[in-house]
């Protein structure tokens, strides 16, 4: 498969802040779809947009090689010493003629034939025989494992569940894809994401894309995909001015199909609770809150806190919020460790809690809702709490006649 565009980022993040007769929305920031990194910036408010990335040479270039050698993404190269199951530095290197640390110069004798892409099925008659396992996070990554991390960047495909919410527009009479939150996978023809991602959106301007890590390559061992939205229900009791029952199902055209870098997530029993558990979020978003903020190239993952509905609110009551601040049922809190937490830019995106027992299965705790800047001491971000709305989303489900055995681990 090749990509038409290359997804860099850009927000849709409600950061709700209520006061008595006060109410703050973040802005909305956009960005496009474009063709190479080179051409493209961030518009965030008044912030310039950041130098482009370098633009490695395209694959298969024998210019910057010696002779007898070409371009070729890394695991593609059967030399054992610079393989992609080795090391990977995800800085740039000086020393990598073909620039992307993705791609390196091999012998043509060494090049092995790219695997052929999967068709996509037929929607499954039986879910379990596609994917048994749900919640399995690839700690090691796969094909390689990357060095040189400095904010928190994943391992590819460490969170297979992982997706990007995308809206089609028009763009200097070409039509683009503009990033609005995430979102996560619970079943191969079904999304999740927060309610607030989708005011005044239609599901024909909708793509749900799986399978996205760097997003200023298309060099990965495996190529993303994209589904439309057919449908996308969102709760009965979403109310935008707090952000309550913040949750939403989209339902695809077509099941994706699934490989290690696209799995679906396991979601936890009606009502269950993970208080002062350690868990992961994932996203692309703001590393800082603000215009000193940098959006993240690579799919970024910090570990946080669950903290207690009481102790959180009474956090929250110490901010701009104010003393008479509750917190809503709908709502869990993580973090309130300085310096870690989703921000801007990870609207929708999943927060996962290791299933008790289960070796690297997780459940999907909490979606990203709000939060009272971002990183900020003693202050927790606030999620939609995913085990609240189990039966919800359940019975969504059976009415479309899918299998719940997808996200039931």
């Amino acid at each position: 498969m090749k990509r038409t565009f290359v997804l860099f980022l850009s927000v849709l993040l409600f950061a709700v802040a209520t006061k008595a007769d006060e109410g703050d929305l973040d802005d909305l920031i956009d960005s496009l779809f474009t063709k190479s990194p080179s051409q493209i910036g961030i518009s965030a408010g008044t912030t310039p947009a950041p130098a482009p990335a370098p633009v490695p040479p395209p694959v298969g270039s024998q210019e910057v090689c010696e002779p007898g050698q070409r371009c070729v993404q890394k695991y593609l190269c059967t030399n054992a010493s610079t393989s992609g199951e080795g090391l990977i530095d995800i800085r740039f290197n000086d020393d990598n003629p073909c620039v992307h640390y993705l791609v390196q110069c091999c012998h043509e004798e060494d090049i092995i034939q790219a695997p052929p892409t999967p068709p996509t099925p037929k929607p499954p008659v039986d879910p379990v025989s596609i994917n048994p396992v749900c919640g399995k996070r690839n700690t090691e990554g796969i094909g390689f494992r990357v060095t040189g991390q400095k904010d928190g960047e994943s391992e590819y495909g460490e969170f297979p569940w992982m997706l990007a919410l995308l809206r089609q527009e028009i763009a200097f009479e070409t039509v683009v894809n503009v990033f609005l939150c995430g979102a996560s996978l619970i079943h191969p023809k079904v999304a999740l994401t927060a309610a607030h991602c989708l005011h005044n959106r239609s599901p024909s301007q909708l793509k749900v894309r799986a399978g996205e890590w760097d997003t200023q390559t298309t060099n990965e061992i495996h190529p993303h995909q994209d589904r439309s939205v057919v449908e996308l229900v969102t709760h009965p009791d979403y109310y935008k001015g707090g952000l309550y029952n913040d949750i939403a199902l989209l339902f695809l055209d077509s099941p994706f199909s699934l490989n290690e870098a696209i799995q679906t997530i396991c979601l936890p029993p009606q009502n269950a609770k993970f208080d002062r558990q350690r868990c992961f979020a994932s996203g692309w978003g703001k590393d800082v809150y603000g215009k000193p903020g940098s959006y993240q190239v690579i799919l970024k993952k910090i570990d946080l806190p669950i903290v207690p509905s009481a102790q959180c609110q009474t956090a929250l009551r110490t901010t701009r919020l104010g003393s008479r601040f509750i917190l809503h049922e709908s709502f869990l809190c993580a973090g309130g460790e300085k310096g870690k937490d989703t921000c801007k830019g990870d609207g929708g995106s999943p927060l996962v809690c290791p299933i008790q027992g289960s070796h690297e299965h997780y459940y999907q705790a909490g979606l990203v809702a709000y939060g009272i800047g971002c990183g900020e001491n003693q202050i927790p971000g606030v999620y939609a709490d995913v085990a609240h709305f189990r039966n919800w989303i359940d019975q969504h489900m059976q009415s479309h006649q899918l299998d719940v055995s997808s996200y039931t681990p």
